[in-house]
This record gives structure tokens, C-alpha cells and sequence, in this order.
């Protein structure tokens, strides 16, 4: 699946976003169980953000790696 990340549209093939103009980008949001499908949860189980852990990787990866790690 390609996705737009601006726009959030998807398609099967990588053809510009017809919003927006920019590239698709490949996204893997994995199987039903997968936990890259969950929102991101911090050690405590507090829910950090509602957007899938797929897409923080894909879109703003450095925050995703932030919350992963844990703020210091």
C-alpha cells in the first residue's frame, strides 16, 4: 500500500497523491494483530498518542523514536 502523508490517501500503486501532487509513500500497516496497528503506549500503559505506531514510523519518525525511547 502506498500512502500520501499529507493527505493520508492511499493506493496500491505509487502514483502522485491527486490532492496534494506529492509522492506516495510504501506503508506497511501489518496484520489485524500486529502492534505497529496499536496507538503508541508508554511504559506506564498511558496512551501517548491515537495514531497508529505504523504511521508516527512512517510520517514523523524522529517523535515516534521520542516516545519509544521515553522523554528524559
Amino acid at each position: 500500500m502506498f500512502m500520501c502523508r499529507t493527505c493520508l490517501l492511499a493506493d496500491e500503486e505509487a502514483t502522485p497523491c491527486p490532492r496534494c501532487g506529492r509522492e506516495r509513500r510504501p506503508v506497511r500497516p501489518g496484520e489485524a494483530a500486529d502492534p505497529a496497528r496499536r496507538p503508541l503506549i508508554d511504559g506506564q500503559g498511558n496512551v501517548r498518542t491515537r495514531a497508529p505506531l505504523w504511521w508516527l514510523r512512517e510520517t514523523v519518525a524522529d517523535l515516534a523514536r521520542w516516545f519509544e525511547s521515553g522523554p528524559s
